[in-house]
């Protein structure tokens, strides 16, 4: 938003009643004396008929250019909460930089800015307090994919939720192996190793418990691909579901 704050220049000049005595002589007083006579006015005033007004079309205005200046996030770890979890200890405010301009114009189009001021209202910081304590949990486990037959209870350290889509080694331009040199198959693990690293065995409901073992350029944050010896042959279709991170 621009704020204006504007000035016109305005010289004018009002009519005024002028009396000025002009000598008179020789034949321009015959005619003065007849003109009077005809007229009924004194011989030794003129008057004029016109004023004369003049307006500028100069004109100036001060803006202000404001523009918004972001606040910086900083984690500081907290050992004592569970990782995974997060709170907010200041909350962050945008701080702003406004810039102060005369501007002028001639016939309403400009013709010069000038800065005649810099204002900065520094931004205030967001901090967040990360837990990174490791809490251990039951997670009773139905009879499926990936695991011995029968119910077990697995024991994990992290729950994530996380958009899990499917793939093979097939695929065009795939050398069918992960990034850590094994061969894709069921089982594999595509992850974002910032939020998942990389050798963590993982359960995932409905397809069973696999290792983190490949990356992806489209694997980014909470993101989760499932392998398959054929993913023309797999049961899985993309969608959230809940990630657990195992001993």
């Amino acid at each position: 938003m621009i704020e204006k704050v504007s000035a016109l220049i305005l010289l004018t000049f009002a009519p005024v009643a002028l009396g000025v005595a002009a000598p008179l002589c020789g034949a321009n007083k015959v005619e003065a004396a007849q003109s009077a006579a005809a007229t009924g006015q004194p011989t030794d005033y003129l008057s004029p008929q016109n004023s004369v007004e003049t307006q500028t079309k100069f004109s100036e205005e001060e803006i202000r250019v404001p523009v918004s200046i972001p606040f910086a996030t900083e984690y500081v770890d907290d050992p004592e909460a569970e990782i995974g979890t997060e709170k907010v200890l200041q909350e962050g405010i945008d701080g702003q930089r406004t810039e102060v301009y005369l501007v002028k114009h001639w016939y309403g189009e400009e013709t010069e800015r000038s800065l005649l001021d810099v204002q900065i209202t520094e931004p205030q910081k967001e901090v967040i307090s990360r837990g990174t304590k490791i809490i251990w949990r039951d997670l009773q486990t139905p009879d499926e994919g990936g695991l011995p037959a029968g119910r077990q209870v697995l024991k994990y350290w992290r729950k994530l939720r996380a958009w899990a889509t499917s793939y093979d080694g097939n695929c065009l331009g795939c050398r069918g192996k992960t990034f850590s040199g094994t061969p894709v198959t069921y089982g594999t693990l595509a992850v974002d190793p910032s939020v998942i690293p990389l050798g963590t065995r993982v359960y995932i409901p409905g397809y069973g418990i696999g290792k983190a073992e490949d990356i992806g350029g489209g694997v980014k944050g909470n993101m989760i691909d499932l392998g398959f010896d054929d993913v023309s042959k797999g049961w899985w279709h993309a969608q959230w579901t809940d990630v657990y991170l195992l001993e």
